[in-house]
């Protein structure tokens, strides 16, 4: 029964490799986080569905600090200003 652990082959092993797996997916996590910081600094201040300051001066700053502190923290910023801020309805009757 030991011999058998010891083929390469055994069905243990995974077919894709884990490391390639984290690779792509830091890649990707990358890649979401740089389109986030694109589009918080291209939306306009008065397009922030939930300001954070007082009429929104300072959610652009805000919330790009976010999204770059959280790039070594599984870009948890970025994940949470898509949910907020990105996919948010708009208030009131804009459309």
């Amino acid at each position: 029964m030991a011999m058998i652990c010891r083929f390469p082959w055994w069905p243990i092993r995974p077919v894709f490799p884990v490391g390639v797996f984290w690779a792509l997916l830091t890649i990707a996590a990358v890649i979401f986080s740089i389109v986030m910081l694109i589009d918080c600094l291209k939306r306009p201040a008065s397009k922030f569905a939930y300001p954070l300051t007082k009429n929104g001066e300072y959610d652009k700053l805000i919330w790009g600090l976010v999204i770059l502190l959280s790039l070594s923290f599984y870009c948890v910023g970025a994940i949470v200003y898509f949910f907020v801020v990105k996919r948010a309805k708009p208030q009131g009757g804009e459309q």
